[in-house]
């Protein structure tokens, strides 16, 4: 639907060391787990950490560069969508688990001296499809410049 939003920004430590695999076509599938906090208030009325794990998947030179980079216990910012999918087990039951496609990604524990992490940008790796198509090239020479409405 043209109103939905699937988009997820999280800063946490990888659990394991990234998992690097290829498919026959050779794409670079890369996995890893990140352990990210949240703060809860307890019963007592004092505030405690609460630590969530989540499943992440980056793909190409994304995942590429986190497998070479990153290992257990390193803190990353990630960027990406959700994404679920579901199976049926051996033993013929219903099983599904959410995962974080990522995008994009931040180096958080820099040992620079500024403390300000790189980055890689996946989507700077992309650049639009040729075309020979002149439909949006010369779109404002078809206008007369009085008659554009502002």
């Amino acid at each position: 639907m043209a109103g939905d939003l699937n988009r997820v920004i999280m800063i946490g430590r990888l659990t394991r060391d990234p998992e690097l695999k290829a498919t026959n076509s050779g794409t670079t599938i890369t996995r890893f787990s990140l352990a990210s906090n949240r703060l809860v208030k307890a019963k007592d009325g004092n505030w405690t950490d609460q630590a969530g794990f989540f499943d992440c998947v980056a793909f190409g030179k994304t995942g590429e560069t986190i497998g070479k980079f990153f290992q257990k216990g390193r803190k990353i910012a990630i960027e990406g969508s959700l994404s679920w999918s579901s199976w049926e087990n051996s033993e013929g039951k219903k099983q599904s688990k959410v995962e974080i496609i990522v995008d994009s990604f931040n180096f958080m524990d820099s040992k620079n001296p500024s403390g300000s992490g790189d980055s890689y940008d996946a989507r700077d790796s992309f650049s639009p499809a040729p075309t020979n198509d002149n439909t949006y090239s010369d779109i404002g020479s078809s206008f007369p410049e009085d008659d554009v409405p502002f």
